[in-house]
């Protein structure tokens, strides 16, 4: 009767942790729109020279203004904006944006290799911050 109870007591707390994680998990899945994601200042500026040409919602550039718009990224649910920040280093890293179409008529928009390191260390990390909440 004792390995019952004990049998019975490990079944329903190992259920109640579970359940726990699960329930977690779909919160940060199902997060609200409207977010506090900020984009700090000196990322802002290297976004607003080199990405927010294309990647806004008022951009002649539907293919970029699908991927990605900036100024919508604070309405996205988290696990998108996850998702996006995730994009966003993986480009930025493999040197697929801004695209050479783009730099060879606006050379103005190529960015530094500091830029570079900056847009990817905000992305990254950005992205994690959001998933371990």
């Amino acid at each position: 009767m004792k390995r019952f109870f004990i049998t019975l007591f490990s079944l329903l707390t190992f259920g109640f942790i579970f359940m726990n994680f699960t329930i977690q998990d779909k919160h940060i899945l199902m997060a609200a729109k409207g977010n506090d994601f900020v984009i700090p200042a000196d990322v802002q500026e290297i976004l607003d020279n080199s990405c927010y040409g294309c990647h806004n919602a008022d951009s002649k550039n539907e293919k970029g203004k699908k991927k990605l718009q900036f100024d919508k990224m604070d309405k996205l649910k988290t696990y998108k904006l996850v998702g996006k920040l995730a994009d966003i280093s993986d480009v930025v890293n493999e040197g697929d944006m801004p695209p050479e179409k783009v730099l060879k008529k606006y050379p103005e928009m190529k960015l530094s290799d500091e830029g570079k390191a900056r847009l990817i260390d905000w992305a990254t990390k950005a992205a994690e911050d959001l998933s371990s909440n």
